[in-house]
């Protein structure tokens, strides 16, 4: 049979701190799993139901998600008690698709973990370097640099792993935006062809969620969860507006104004929405020219750094070169 030492030889780890680290390392990816499935444990019930409200229309899942508890014990050191800033957080994870009833807590609980993870490391590599437990390539790599350096890189790392997550949260929401702004138009034209082919309103936001999931994964989500409020009984021009809020573009919310007053007043829907994918046409166009406008007065600062050092150059330097020739 063999002993420790001979194991860990076989295992080409030459040296006991090597070993221990590696441990240490386990043990430490064990702990993390195990505090991530017990904050991803779900009811079993609500797990099915969500399942099945998949299977039938993908991607929506938010008509069976639990509602969200105020915070208790420990949580609410980490969570903020005001239910208006939990909502305004929640409604940004909601435009990146986590809409788990959860996700506020998962959001700070996550952005704990990332604060607190590089301190923690540093602090135990310098526990494990004066206990003598790192292997010899990873104590030289230590012992070369400072102290100082290390709590520099421990700060920075603890404010990059706080400040990290929003910034992530909000560069995702500004992409989701742009998707969203780039496909609502060509969805608002096949709406409009749909409800002049015949379809009722339903039918026709229906069918076009339908459609876009391939094209548009974004636009399609939203119609289909349009579709499923109402249907489950939120009234109509709510789940508009609450659509148009959580697309976050201007032409959205004018959707929303325009379906609202066309059935709230029984004007044609049909004109209704050939008269905005008209003026939303034109807004398209005028916002296009407004860039091409801008154009010359960004090429103008470019080509000026650019061009006046080689300009100058060409000018001044038979310059200098005489008057150098001459004294």
């Amino acid at each position: 049979m063999l002993s420790f030492p001979d194991l860990a030889a076989a295992l080409s780890f030459s040296e006991p701190q090597t070993l221990i680290l590696l441990c240490a390392g386990f043990a430490l990816m064990l702990l993390l799993g195990g505090s991530a499935g017990v904050y991803t444990t779900r009811d079993r019930s609500v797990y099915r139901l969500r399942k099945m409200n998949a299977s039938m229309n993908p991607g929506i899942s938010s008509l069976t998600k639990k509602s969200e508890a105020d915070p208790r014990g420990w949580k609410k050191a980490l969570i903020p008690e005001d239910p208006s800033e939990r909502a305004q957080i929640r409604f940004q994870l909601t435009k990146v698709g986590f809409d788990r009833a959860d996700s506020v807590e998962l959001f700070f609980l996550g952005r704990l973990i990332l604060a607190l993870l590089p301190p923690v490391i540093v602090f135990a590599l310098i526990f494990m370097l004066k206990a003598n437990l790192l292997p010899l390539t990873v104590q030289e790599a230590v012992m070369s640099v400072s102290r100082l350096r290390l709590l520099q890189i421990a700060a920075v790392g603890a404010a990059a792993g706080f400040y990290g997550p929003g910034y992530w949260l909000n560069t995702r929401i500004k992409k989701r935006k742009a998707k969203i702004s780039a496909a609502f138009p060509n969805a608002l034209d096949l709406i409009q062809i749909s409800v002049e082919a015949g379809l009722g309103f339903d039918a026709a936001i229906n069918r076009v969620g339908h459609e876009l999931g391939r094209v548009a994964p974004e636009v399609a989500y939203e119609l289909i969860l349009l579709q499923l409020e109402i249907q489950a009984g939120q009234d109509r021009e709510a789940a508009l507006f609450a659509m148009a809020e959580r697309m976050g573009i201007d032409e959205a919310k004018s959707f929303a104004l325009v379906i609202s007053q066309s059935l709230q007043f029984g004007t044609s829907l049909t004109k209704a929405l050939k008269t905005y994918a008209t003026e939303m046409r034109q807004m398209r166009e005028l916002a296009a020219q407004e860039k091409a406008n801008k154009l010359p007065v960004q090429m103008s600062a470019v080509m000026s750094l650019l061009m006046l050092p080689a300009l100058f150059m060409i000018t001044l330097t038979p310059i200098v070169i005489r008057y150098m020739a001459i004294y």
